[in-house]
């Protein structure tokens, strides 16, 4: 009888040693989980990025700001400012949908919610997400216009310039450089910056300078492009919220592929921020 007591209470033990050791283990995992599972929720907020605009207009919050934001845009090639016409530093965009708004160079029944109208400002206007926040780019700008642009070289309205490359008889190079709008039409201070600029990240009231430099010259020293002038205009918009889908002004030529854009009675759209 005491040997059968015995053997029990051993059995017993050892039961109970593996459900101490089967606890101990299944606890011991569950704080390892929910202790990552907190880890990576208080990583993922601090790492989150910040909303920033320009924002997705709301049609159900016609007054909600910084869904419209502008920038100004200045090519330099060698001695002159980019555009339509050369010196001009002014260009017209040469999409249109078929309602007439601004399209993309890639695909001119898709709206381009970062374009320009006859000013040389970019227009940030976004209507889907691949062209809001963060993806309002420089290098957006460039694809929706047909354009390209990288650290080395850039391929704008018709000009094809890479690292190298002579400006007369010397050798040039891609700078670029930034500055925020002061509010006047004085010379602003522009900061030389490295890298590609169509990585960067637009905001509301830049200047942004691209140039093709002959050698020994800084594109620092320009002075600003003719677009600043057009820049406070396309500013003040913003603080007029409701404002329509923009559309390609009546002188421009849009692309062979779309109608020219029309309103009511037949006549040529006009030009809207």
């Amino acid at each position: 009888m005491g040997k059968a007591s015995s053997a029990k209470r051993k059995r017993a033990a050892v039961r109970s040693a593996k459900r101490s050791r089967t606890n101990t283990w299944w606890y011991g995992l569950t704080a390892i989980v929910v202790i990552a599972g907190v880890s990576l929720i208080v990583y993922a907020k601090q790492t989150a990025p910040a909303p920033v605009g320009p924002f997705l207009a709301d049609a159900s919050n016609p007054t909600k700001k910084d869904t419209h934001w502008h920038a100004a845009l200045g090519v330099y090639d060698c001695d002159h400012w980019m555009g339509d016409t050369p010196g001009s530093g002014i260009w017209q965009w040469k999409y249109a949908t078929p309602s007439g708004t601004p399209a993309r160079a890639s695909d001119t029944s898709q709206y381009a919610g970062l374009h320009s109208h006859d000013d040389g400002v970019i227009h940030m206007e976004p209507a889907s997400s691949e062209e809001a926040g963060r993806n309002a780019t420089v290098g957006r700008y460039f694809d929706f216009g047909g354009w390209k642009i990288s650290a080395t070289s850039f391929d704008f309205l018709g000009t094809k310039r890479t690292n190298g490359d002579k400006c007369g008889t010397v050798p040039g190079t891609l700078q670029w450089a930034l500055a925020k709008w002061d509010g006047t039409n004085n010379t602003q201070k522009y900061t030389l910056e490295k890298g590609n600029p169509g990585d960067y990240k637009l905001y509301n009231g830049d200047i942004v300078l691209i140039g093709f430099m002959p050698q020994g010259k800084s594109i620092t020293g320009l002075g600003n492009p003719p677009s600043v002038k057009n820049l406070e205009n396309a500013l003040n918009v913003e603080t007029k919220p409701g404002s329509t889908m923009p559309t390609i002004p009546a002188n421009t030529t849009p692309s062979t592929s779309v109608a020219p854009p029309t309103t009511r009675a037949g006549t040529t759209a006009t030009s809207k921020p």
